[in-house]
């Protein structure tokens, strides 16, 4: 598993994250090529070496001409996005960005979302650095993000309306649920764009990481700061992990087999990648279930809430782990003359293939056959 690690020492920007994974080896022209064409002008992106207390650091440099760009409300940008030539789930990373930003955008004006709007060189720029990203992202292969706890500024900013607070409105929005540690620092440390890039994609903020290092670089952006070096690292790690994963479990000896079976239809519908009830003893020999649930980090409060709200537990155990799973693809073959789906699933010089079962019940039942006679088809 490639996990990129994000450490902020003066926080985080659109530009400065896009600037890194650019120097850490994602392909500025294709990036530059697909923003081009949904902007409908020529965008260069250009990395410029900074020195910052003697260390080089990466700066990105846009050439674009935003003179004349129109206001545009969050669905114009998200049917851009949407427009562009990438893959679905890089649009769908980047369209949950710009959804972040317009709904505490919203939250801050009091009103609704689809009348938050970016206008001139705002929308570009934060086009660019979000769509930005998300390509640079899945250019680079990083199928994990972690991050150091979050450093905020202090003192004002000036915004349309005059001085306001640091972090900006905003912002503080879009940390919410996001550990944070305040510096005496001035200036704005994090972005609405960097807040929102971090809401999207990072799975844990911790100050530890393992794993063997690929690469690492350095980027900056305009600003330097009296007390920090304006300077965000990021490193490339390599581990032998699929991915890490989060286990919860609980024991339940007062709930009907009903009751359960609806628990897990709960579980599953917030997220849960997999359910399990293992027939236990408790105290005084009651039977019971243990109640053994596989999550991502990033359901873990939905499936907290749903556990307790649907089962009658006062209490569970939640253990972080890695998890090592074997590489699934889906392929398909022409068996009685219709489309089968198979799941192929391989491990180095391990391989296994198996039907989809639908797909089989369905060519039975067109074919008038039993599925034992399709499965005779489908191995010849």
């Amino acid at each position: 598993m490639r996990e990129l690690y994000l450490n902020m020492t003066s926080g985080i920007s659109g530009d400065m994250t896009l600037a890194l994974l650019i120097s850490l080896g994602a392909d500025k022209d294709k990036i530059s090529n697909i923003l081009s064409k949904i902007l409908n002008q020529k965008v260069e992106l250009c990395l410029e070496t900074v020195w910052r207390q003697s260390v080089a650091c990466n700066k990105l440099n846009i050439k674009c001409n935003i003179e004349g760009e129109p206001f545009r409300h969050f669905s114009d940008i998200k049917k851009m996005i949407e427009s562009s030539d990438c893959k679905d789930s890089v649009k769908a990373n980047a369209i949950k960005s710009f959804e972040i930003i317009a709904e505490a955008e919203s939250k801050v004006h009091g009103i609704d979302i689809e009348e938050v709007h970016f206008h001139e060189i705002g929308a570009v720029d934060t086009i660019i650095d979000l769509l930005g990203v998300s390509i640079a992202l899945d250019d680079l292969e990083i199928e994990k993000i972690t991050s150091n706890i979050v450093p905020l500024g202090t003192g004002f900013i000036n915004a349309a309306h005059g001085l306001m607070p640091l972090p900006a409105p905003a912002t503080l929005k879009i940390l919410h649920n996001i550990p944070v540690n305040k510096l005496d620092v001035e200036g704005e440390l994090v972005t609405p764009t960097g807040a929102a890039i971090l809401k999207t994609y990072v799975s844990d903020f911790t100050n530890l990481y393992t794993g063997k290092i690929i690469k690492d670089s350095y980027a900056t952006g305009e600003k330097e700061f009296n007390g920090v070096v304006n300077m965000l690292q990021g490193i490339i790690l390599e581990n032998g992990y699929s991915d890490e994963i989060i286990q919860i479990s609980t024991n339940i000896d007062d709930m009907t087999g009903e009751q359960l079976g609806y628990l897990y239809e709960k579980l599953m519908e917030k997220g849960a990648l997999d359910v399990a009830f293992i027939p236990a003893f408790m105290k005084k020999n009651r039977p019971a279930y243990i109640v053994n649930i596989i999550l991502s980090e990033k359901d873990k409060e939905n499936i907290i809430y749903t556990l307790f709200k649907y089962s009658s537990t006062i209490g569970m155990r939640i253990e972080k782990m890695n998890r090592i799973t074997m590489t699934r693809k889906i392929v398909e073959k022409e068996v009685l003359g219709e489309k089968i789906r198979i799941k192929e699933i391989t491990y180095q010089d391990i391989k296994r293939c198996s039907p989809e079962y639908e797909d089989i019940k369905r060519i039975a039942d067109i074919k008038n056959i039993s599925i034992e006679e399709v499965l005779k088809y489908f191995r010849a």
